[in-house]
Parts: structure tokens; sequence; C-alpha cells
């Protein structure tokens, strides 16, 4: 059977597989990365606001055939009030500086 190394990274480790691992063929190794990426983001949930989790599947010649990654972010009700006020001085600043009065018309 076929050999595959699956590494698996976080946003805090990286773990390179010590030793290959002999599947049927490259979809049930890619299979098996697919279901340690979900576990690991199951069991490594984050205490922040941002987690990085991903996987790699390389074949017996070091070829890399299949990458996949998740990537978590949270925001709390302030977060989002805070990125609306940001947004909205953002817009104000643009304006000002294309010197547009509101209501879209130039002055």
């Amino acid at each position: 059977m076929p050999k595959f190394t699956i590494i698996t990274a976080t946003d805090r480790l990286e773990d390179r597989g010590d030793d290959p691992l002999e599947f049927r063929d490259a979809e049930a190794a890619v299979d098996d990365a697919q279901i340690a990426l979900t576990e690991m983001a199951r069991e490594g949930l984050p205490s922040g606001k941002r987690a990085d989790f991903a996987v790699r599947v390389r074949d017996e010649s070091g070829d890399e055939i299949y990458v996949a990654a998740l990537h978590f972010t949270a925001k709390t009700k302030d977060d989002l009030v805070r990125e609306d006020k940001e947004a909205d001085a953002a817009a104000r600043d643009v304006a000002l500086a294309l010197d547009i009065r509101p209501g879209g018309r130039r002055r």
C-alpha cells in the first residue's frame, strides 16, 4: 500500500508526522487529513478571537498532494459596533478627500 505523510499545524505548533502512514490510495489519505482537521478544530477551540488550523498531505516522493486550512475568527457585539464606527469614519474621510457632500454631489 502507498504511504503518505500527514502534517498538521495550528497557530501554536506544527506536527510533521514522524512516520509515513499506509493508506489504500491518495483519496483515503486526504479523507483522513480532513477528519484530522475537523478534530483539531473541535479540540482546539480558541481561548481568544482567532485560531488557525491546517493540514497537508505528502505522497511517498514528498510531493504535496493536498492542503486545507480552517481560519476561525470571532467577533463580539462590541467588536461589531467598533468596526461599524470605523467604517463610517473611513467613508467620511474618503468623502472629504474627494470633496463630496452628503447626498453624493461634489462641492
